[in-house]
């Protein structure tokens, strides 16, 4: 008897815990891209809410776990930064965009710091998120949509590249841990994504393969 009260205690401490870091996600729209979110929306502070693995990949991979994912509360954090970029004309006209054209626009990229609670991992690693790996439509001479969708990382430093997805979220899967985050957005909900996809994300709405999901710090 004392054994079914210790673990009922027990239940009663964790479940909160996975509840509170899943309440605020749509399973239906949680990896549903805002296309017209631009990277200077993701600045801030963010904590991780939930993890993701897609059907497909689940079933390709032999991964028994698929869709929406409890995670442990603090688990992981991230901090965003949006830099203005004028590094290709060293003034105020900012990047070339269209070499052809040679119009220039002012243009960001993206850095992000990301911290693991200390049972996860103990290091922070770095995001970085160029210019160019975002889409970009030229309208006219210094104007155009730049930065806003879907960017492809250039470089995540970390041991492990998947950021400890298969430690965070207790799935087993050597495939993932071979894997890289590969790209960032903005879900509807106004949630960051930063996931692994086999396909383009940056160009069309494709599978997450694996990913996280991060809410706003309060």
């Amino acid at each position: 008897m004392k054994k079914v009260i210790a673990l009922l205690m027990t239940l009663a401490l964790i479940l909160p815990v996975i509840a509170l870091a899943d309440a605020a996600l749509n399973p239906d729209t949680v990896v549903t891209f805002n296309r017209e979110s631009p990277v200077t929306d993701w600045e801030g502070d963010w904590v991780l809410a939930g993890a993701y693995i897609g059907e497909d990949y689940a079933d390709e991979n032999d991964i028994e776990s698929n869709g929406l994912l409890p995670v442990p509360e603090g688990a992981v954090k991230v901090s965003v930064k949006a830099i203005l970029d004028a590094s290709a004309t060293g003034s105020d006209a900012g990047v070339m965009v269209d070499q052809a054209a040679y119009l220039h626009a002012h243009v960001y990229d993206m850095e992000a710091s990301v911290t693991f609670a200390a049972d996860i991992a103990d290091e922070t690693a770095t995001l970085k998120l160029p210019w160019d790996g975002w889409l970009f439509t030229v309208r006219g001479e210094n104007d155009g949509d730049f930065n806003m969708g879907v960017g492809k990382l250039s470089k995540v430093g970390a041991e492990d590249k998947s950021l400890y997805f298969t430690k965070v979220t207790g799935v087993e899967s050597d495939e993932i841990d071979d894997e890289n985050m590969k790209y960032v957005g903005m879900n509807v909900d106004g949630q960051l994504i930063v996931c692994y996809s086999e396909e383009n994300l940056v160009k069309k709405d494709v599978e997450v393969s694996f990913g996280y999901i991060f809410v706003r710090a309060e």
